[in-house]
């Protein structure tokens, strides 16, 4: 016969909830009315308890699929993580200190050469540069902390890809190409995904996240396509999280340093606020600052120290037009500074910032 499910709501994420639901729906049916469902030693009561936890179960996945299918809903890192490779935007769950120096060099400084650093609790570390040098000439490039550098050999010519972990600064990662034959190094420039930039060779690279790790890839219109006549090495620094932020770096024997910014921006693990806001900012908000909240999240993710918790955060509209009050509790004078050079680049012509509450 045919069952009339419209009484019947089993959407419900309680067990409860659900067994009195399908023991009613049962009860009304007539070719049924026999059978006691109500009667806990009764194998059609324990029929309906599988039933009830069965649908309760996927209840509860779907539910928790659904809520971390979207960036605005989603719970777990990991989620977000994958909701940012779908929409070209690049979030790093760990990240080190670097500053920004200006070098100059007695002899050639190699790529991925260690400076020698202390961290304010004592602790030696190291940075490292991922620019070259010539000899006798000054350049500015930055610093990262990190625990050392590793290159990885794991290249798939069918993807044109290879995957790091979420360990490693994604700011750090180079791409070299050598000829099988002639021995010969290219190093690959580094593009967003979205880029169209073309040369004559096309040897062009990105980085997105991906499910356990992050993307390398030049597999998109712009890149060129890798044959085994040639060999990928891929090099990047394993992070050490927020150990560099206000470290002193010391100079090489063959450098001597122009600028003495102190590093920052390190962090151990983005917490899943910080997450979303960036994948919010990045994606939805083109990284400009239009709304509060497009405001709140450019601060959420800026990576400056001080400013994780959203509570401190505050974005107001000032009485003078076009002009923006923003504040964070407790932030230092140094972080303030830096934030404010943050947010000039990201808001609107016609739109000034202040720092107040």
């Amino acid at each position: 016969m045919t069952y009339n499910i419209k009484n019947l709501n089993v959407a419900s994420l309680d067990f409860d909830n659900i067994k009195e639901s399908l023991t009613t729906f049962l009860e009304q049916q007539s070719d049924l009315k026999d059978l006691d469902f109500r009667n806990d030693a009764s194998a059609v009561n324990l029929l309906l308890n599988i039933l009830s936890t069965a649908t309760a179960y996927n209840g509860v996945y779907a539910q928790y699929g659904f809520i971390n299918t979207f960036a605005s809903t989603a719970t777990v890192l990991e989620s977000i993580l994958g909701i940012a490779s779908n929409s070209s935007v690049l979030i790093s769950p760990v990240k080190s200190a670097k500053t920004n120096r200006t070098v100059t060099t007695t002899s050639a400084l190699d790529e991925y050469s260690a400076f020698t650093a202390k961290s304010p609790n004592g602790s030696d570390l190291f940075f490292f540069n991922t620019e070259a040098i010539p000899a006798n000439s000054s350049q500015s490039i930055n610093l990262y902390c990190g625990t050392e550098v590793v290159s990885h050999t794991g290249y798939d010519y069918t993807t044109q890809s290879c995957e790091l972990p979420y360990t490693v600064d994604p700011e750090t990662i180079g791409f070299y190409e050598t000829d099988v034959y002639t021995e010969v190094e290219t190093k690959w420039t580094r593009v967003d995904k979205s880029s169209l930039a073309k040369s004559s060779e096309n040897k062009y690279f990105t980085v997105i996240n991906g499910p356990r790790g992050y993307i390398v890839t030049n597999n998109f219109p712009s890149g060129k396509m890798v044959t085994t006549s040639s060999k990928i090495v891929i090099k990047s620094i394993t992070s050490n999280g927020s150990a560099g932020n206000n470290a002193i770096v010391y100079t090489r024997s063959n450098t001597t340093f122009g600028t003495t910014g102190l590093p920052t921006g390190g962090y151990d693990l983005i917490s899943v606020a910080q997450a979303k806001s960036s994948l919010l900012f990045k994606a939805t908000g083109q990284e400009r600052c239009v709304t509060i909240r497009d405001y709140k999240n450019a601060i959420l993710s800026s990576g400056i120290s001080g400013t994780e918790n959203e509570s401190l955060i505050s974005v107001s509209n000032s009485v003078l037009p076009g002009q923006v009050k923003v504040y964070v509790t407790g932030l230092g004078t140094t972080e303030q500074a830096q934030l404010m050079d943050y947010l000039s680049t990201k808001v609107p012509v016609g739109i000034s910032l202040v720092y107040q509450l």
